[in-house]
């Protein structure tokens, strides 16, 4: 049992996907492999699908997003609130991260860049529903 617990705390795990926010990639209420080991020596790339603690929420709630921008990229966002577009640097230690269904997701444009902190892990896989079965790409 400890075995278990040591491998899906810090090797990998399986989640389901949490909502809508990165739909068709990831399929609300699909299930996931997360890659958690990773985290500790390879570096966050544009792209990656990564589980993380929500920034807005209480501790412990997670979401699924994109990583769009690494520290110090310059990014021209629109957010949410604001008619225009503005330039944002990312700071040292944050992420970019946005839904890949934007209209419905809640993500950096909402609360800005996150602290990689809050980073669980990078998203492997979709395993089910199994016609649904893929690598999640970059």
């Amino acid at each position: 049992m400890s075995g278990a617990y040591v491998w899906s705390r810090h090797a990998v795990d399986i989640q389901y996907g949490l909502g809508p926010s990165m739909e068709p990639e990831l399929p609300n209420g699909c299930l996931i492999i997360i890659d958690r080991m990773s985290r500790s020596f390879r570096k966050h790339r544009r792209g990656d699908v990564v589980l993380l603690e929500s920034p807005c929420k209480s501790r412990g709630e997670t979401m699924c997003k994109r990583i769009l921008a690494i520290e110090d990229d310059a990014v021209k966002i629109n957010r949410v609130q604001q008619p225009e577009s503005v330039q944002v640097t990312i700071p040292k230690g944050h992420v970019w991260v946005e839904g890949d269904n934007s209209l419905v997701s809640v993500d950096s444009r909402h609360f800005g860049a996150v602290p990689k902190a809050l980073i669980r892990g990078r998203v492997l896989f979709v395993v089910y529903p199994f016609d649904m079965f893929h690598r999640v790409n970059r």
